[in-house]
């Protein structure tokens, strides 16, 4: 092997390559920075993948340099040493390049048999989240009717007026919200749903951690309140439900009110035949903290609950 002959060649080839890399990187910091907009979308792809490839074949070329030079350096500091040119017989150079092959052979197989290894590791993984997905989903969808039977009339009353806190319910409010994650499997946090009564607000929700206690022990209720939900399709879910309809929701939803990509459940509540408040149950024992292998878990979701639940 000639080695002053390809560091040459590998020399020529580092520099073309840098040289057309500097035109490829002042085109593309025209195009994105400058927002001069010279490229078509096409051609600006072209030119990324360019500068990518060009960067590692770059990258490539100068590991190879440097070895080379240091290959140079070798053989004249034997020439000067006046060191012996060891010869190495043709069956010695036959065994280095089969054990060459047969090495590189395992290497493929051996990453080939991880990476299957990992996929079937992964489908496994998949399956289980799934599976208690399905499981956490059906066991809410259990505790929603159990909840909604926890709201007395005298609380529905003073939550259809917007009069928790002059007639004493908000603590009986509180209670329920308090207590639902410790009572029920999943550890669902409940949140309440009803008509803002301050325009131009739509929805205010109420949660444990809208309650607070003042110093004197009094307490009071600040819930988030909505204008508007960004999600045309939890719009429809929430008008659905108000309307005592059970909305169809077999799209992911991550929105405001509802979000169906955890294992979560919702029913209405009812005073004299009126929807006066939504009640919804979600799990925050996120499965993604049970499974530490990255790429495992898809996004699930669900379709919501097979029927309106009810007071």
């Amino acid at each position: 092997m000639n080695h002053r002959f390809l560091l040459r060649l590998v020399t020529n080839l580092a520099v073309f390559l840098l040289i057309l890399s500097c035109f490829g990187v002042v085109l593309w910091v025209i195009d994105e920075f400058l927002r001069w907009d010279i490229l078509p979308e096409a051609w600006s792809l072209v030119v990324r993948a360019f500068l990518v490839a060009g960067g590692i074949i770059a990258f490539v070329l100068l590991i190879m340099n440097v070895l080379l030079s240091l290959a140079l350096l070798a053989e004249s500091n034997a020439s000067r040493a006046d060191l012996p040119n060891y010869g190495v017989s043709q069956q010695i150079k036959r065994r280095v390049q089969r054990s060459i092959v047969v090495a590189m052979v395992a290497m493929a197989l051996l990453i080939g048999g991880l990476q299957i290894t990992n996929h079937f590791r992964v489908q496994a993984v998949q399956k289980e989240a799934q599976a208690e997905f399905i499981q956490a989903q059906a066991d809410l969808d259990t505790t929603v009717d159990q909840v909604l039977d926890l709201f007395s009339p005298e609380l529905l009353a003073a939550i259809e007026t917007n009069t928790l806190a002059e007639k004493g319910e908000l603590g009986n409010l509180s209670k329920i919200l308090s207590t639902i994650p410790s009572s029920f499997a999943h550890m669902p946090s409940t949140t309440l749903i009803v008509p803002a009564s301050q325009k131009p607000f739509k929805y205010a929700r109420i949660g444990r951690d809208n309650i607070t206690t003042d110093n004197a022990g009094k307490l009071s209720v600040a819930p988030q309140l909505y204008a508007t939900l960004p999600s045309q399709q939890e719009t429809q879910a929430v008008e659905q439900l108000f309307s005592d309809k059970l909305p169809a929701v077999t799209e992911p939803l991550m929105g405001q009110i509802i979000n169906n990509t955890l294992p979560s459940s919702w029913g209405v509540l009812k005073r004299e035949g009126k929807v006066i408040a939504l009640v919804y149950l979600q799990s925050d024992d996120s499965l993604s903290l049970k499974f530490d292998i990255p790429g495992a878990l898809p996004e699930f979701h669900h379709d919501g609950p097979d029927s309106l639940s009810s007071n």
